[in-house]
């Protein structure tokens, strides 16, 4: 630690604050404020309420996204808040019950106070689930021994300080937009470098001084977009934070956690005076800057299926390198908004110099379809790097099977190239379902391919074939899957919607193929099945209750009133890693699980969805 020297401070630009927030109900929406009132456990109004179930746990956008969306306003003598069309709910302090109730924030467990039962009846119909709004009291009871005194409903810490430069960074380095509310921050500071906090030892705001204690670990609740209440599939920024703001094990932070030496007033646009630094935690910084790609041919490839073959926007620049199967995940604006999704590369690295995504029209499909209505040679677009666990692997031993239905073809094209240009098609069989012949991409190219290489067998199955067609028809069954060859020595590469995949596994496996050689396509962390719903026996540290194979088994044992230890809740920190003792669960690739913890069966509770019976251990 260090202290500035004053000629430097005179010489930098003057931070300075210029945003104030409370939230009056955690994880429910913030205020924007001209002037607050700090205390030791927090800013005045700042998370002084909390939803919490029968027991006492607290309740969070973590799990009921839609808790953003509720509004806030402070009254002389009370609270409103407001939701969508719902009647506002108009609270007073005179009218609360204030009787003792349990409350528990992770591991804290202390007194607050029941308020009273309109607003338990009104947030209870919000999120659809009973809660009681709690109040913390004048003076909080619960009391964190770190710290040496009481703090509100806060997660941790009493305050939070992000500079608006840091976020400036992040939107950056993101391939979304984000704002400073999804970070739910006390404190915005300007006319800083990005990340100056992380040096903040001790700062003056007003008339309080503050000590930063400690960065601030982000959780799922950032992804959750403040606009619709809903949790972003993308998992941004979380994603991008991973590649420049995490530690070791994987967490990711953003922001500095702050504790105040006394009380005061702060207001906005009150000069942040730096009275000691300290040493910047160290984050390797693996993101790589995003690729600017021009539209250079489109190919219609089949009916309502467009190819954009895509170059670098500017001369000299190379393109990353990828592996056939991965895929490119894309952003543009439409209709003044930014907007992002992933598609396959339907091309081979193999061919140097041009990538291609293959886009099929599909209803309500927004992105698909207006590129294939809109995106004309000329125009580009923002990219990153290549991405993905699902691809093959140089030089392959063992015999292919590439199944797939509809757009999932796209991966196979690529690895059916990839193949092709390395003379390594030896045993592959390539199944495609789609719904007529008019659907089939790149026939032409596949049955050439065929044509030269005695290993490849090409297989079409048409759901709405004509009566000339003399191939199979139909959709996946027993019977398909019986013409399939030596089926129990290949690794089986499969891409389509949810219900094609689900169905190909259960029969592939059901027919003979080794389940570790199956390999399917997915870009989220935890996937939604069609699945009939299945009742199963879940037991964590010898508590047995009931459950299902459609949730994950951390929201399962929460709902059941089980404790397991919890933070991001998307597989970023580990912090839920708990040992699969017995049974099976769906454990997608995700970075706070590495491949060795995987082998001796540990899994992330946050992620992973029981498949049969289970038995855990933390």
């Amino acid at each position: 630690m260090s202290q500035l020297p004053s000629d430097q401070k005179a010489s930098q630009q003057v931070p300075s604050l210029s945003q104030i927030n409370v939230f009056p109900v955690k994880s429910v929406g913030g205020i924007a404020l001209s002037s607050a009132w700090v205390e030791k456990q927090g800013l005045t109004f700042d998370r002084r309420f909390m939803l919490a179930l029968a027991d006492g746990s607290m309740v969070t956008a973590r799990k009921y996204p839609k808790m953003v969306k509720v509004s806030s306003s402070l009254q002389p003598d009370g609270l409103i808040f407001t939701y969508e069309a719902k009647e506002p709910l108009r609270l007073k302090y005179a009218s609360f019950k204030m009787q003792e109730a349990p409350a528990t924030v992770w591991k804290d467990s202390f007194t607050a106070y029941t308020t009273c039962d309109e607003a338990d009846d009104w947030f209870s119909d919000v999120l659809g689930v009973r809660v009681e709004l709690l109040f913390s009291g004048e003076q909080s009871n619960r009391v964190r021994e770190k710290l040496g005194h009481n703090v509100s409903f806060a997660d941790g810490y009493p305050m939070l300080v992000i500079s608006q430069a840091s976020l400036d960074e992040l939107n950056r380095r993101s391939p979304e937009t984000h704002s400073m509310d999804q970070f739910r921050t006390n404190f915005v500071v300007s006319n800083t470098e990005p990340f100056a906090e992380d040096s903040w030892k001790r700062i003056r705001i007003g008339e309080v001084e503050f000590e930063s204690v400690k960065p601030c670990e982000r959780c799922i609740l950032t992804t959750v977009d403040v606009e619709s209440g809903e949790l972003r599939a993308t998992k941004e920024p979380l994603n991008t934070f991973s590649s420049f703001r995490a530690n070791e094990r994987g967490g990711v932070f953003f922001g500095q956690n702050l504790v105040a030496k006394n009380e005061g007033l702060v207001k906005a646009g009150d000069v942040v005076e730096v009275l000691e630094t300290k040493e910047k935690e160290h984050y390797e910084d693996t993101w790589v800057e995003s690729l600017h790609l021009t539209c250079v041919e489109r190919e219609e490839i089949a009916r309502d299926f467009t190819t954009f073959w895509l170059e670098p926007a500017k001369e000299n620049h190379a393109l990353p390198s990828y592996q056939p199967g991965q895929h490119l995940p894309i952003e543009m604006v439409i209709n003044g908004e930014k907007v992002s999704r992933r598609y396959t590369l339907s091309s081979s690295p193999s061919r140097a110099g041009r990538l291609a995504i293959s886009v099929k029209r599909v209803d309500d499909g927004q992105i698909s379809n207006w590129l294939i209505d809109h995106f004309q040679v000329g125009d580009t677009l923002v990219a990153q790097n290549p991405d993905g666990a699902f691809y093959l692997e140089q030089n392959p031993t063992h015999p292919l099977l590439l199944l797939s239905a509809g757009s999932g073809i796209t991966p196979m094209l690529s690895m059916l190239r990839y193949l092709a240009d390395h003379g390594q098609i030896d045993d592959v069989v390539f199944y495609h379902q789609c719904s007529s012949e008019e659907d089939i991409p790149y026939q032409a190219e596949i049955d050439k391919i065929a044509s030269e290489h005695d290993g490849l067998r090409v297989i079409y199955s048409l759901s709405q074939p004509t009566k000339e067609w003399d191939g199979l028809s139909g959709r996946l069954s027993v019977s398909h899957v019986a013409k399939i060859e030596e089926l129990h020595k290949r690794q089986a590469f499969v891409c389509g919607p949810d219900g094609f995949m689900d169905n190909a596994k259960k029969l592939l496996i059901q027919m003979g193929l080794n389940p570790q050689h199956y390999h399917q396509e997915a870009f989220g962390v935890a996937q939604s099945t069609e699945e009939a719903v299945k009742q199963l026996q879940l037991s964590v540290n010898g508590y047995l209750f009931e459950g299902n194979n459609q949730s994950t088994l951390l929201e399962q044992a929460e709902s059941a009133g089980v404790s397991i230890a919890s933070s991001c809740r998307a597989g970023f920190c580990g912090a839920c890693k708990v040992t699969l003792e017995s049974g099976q669960v769906h454990q997608p690739d995700v970075p706070a699980l590495q491949e060795h913890e995987r082998n001796m069966g540990q899994i992330l509770a946050c992620c992973s969805v029981p498949q049969t019976d289970i038995e855990v251990v933390d």
